[in-house]
């Protein structure tokens, strides 16, 4: 999924663009985007301008983002009282750092709660399925010998591997001075 940024945009600034059922939906604030820096920053909007928190600490602070111009695009997804999974995406257009368009782009029902608990139950069932192929004979033998091949292809890679120019030369040196002596018994 990569990095991202928080933005907390009050429910507000959505009023406009959401119904009154969907209004009742939303309870948080807090949003994620990918249209700003990317790199975990927070950001927020806060009377129709656009502010970025400097720094990490306890006693960092909200900055205005003057020279910002472009859209922010920005989602989460949230339960309903009836765990029902819903979607939400906006795009708020700045320019100068101020808000000067606001588009709804999805408000939609990803799952509903009964959906959740059929692939929550699929999940368990495929997952004990897997758990009991790992305790028969059959998966523990050929484990152990796929562990096995493992280990002799990494003692055959480590053989057959370039040596190093540094290395050749040694041997080369070493091979010279075992040519120089000469034996006794051979070369008198």
């Amino acid at each position: 999924m990569g990095m991202f940024d928080d933005i907390i945009v009050p429910k507000s600034y959505l009023k406009s663009l959401l119904t009154k059922d969907q209004e009742k939906l939303v309870k948080d604030n807090n949003y994620q985007t990918k249209s700003l820096e990317n790199f975990l920053a927070e950001y927020k909007v806060h009377r129709q301008k656009l502010y970025i928190k400097e720094g990490f600490k306890k006693g960092s602070k909200w900055v205005i983002l003057k020279n910002y111009t472009g859209e922010v695009n920005f989602y989460t997804s949230f339960l309903d009282k009836d765990e029902n999974t819903w979607w939400t995406e906006f795009n708020f257009s700045f320019v100068d750092g101020v808000l000067d368009k606001k588009e709804l782009i999805k408000f939609e029902l990803q799952e509903t709660a009964e959906e959740a608990k059929e692939r929550e139950k699929i999940w368990k069932k495929r997952h004990a399925e897997i758990d009991a192929f790992h305790k028969t004979f059959k998966y523990k033998f050929f484990e152990k010998v796929r562990v096995a091949l493992n280990s002799l292809l990494e003692w055959v890679q480590k053989k057959t591997i370039l040596p190093s120019a540094n290395s050749v030369k040694i041997d080369r040196q070493r091979a010279a001075k075992k040519r120089k002596k000469l034996s006794f018994w051979k070369h008198y």
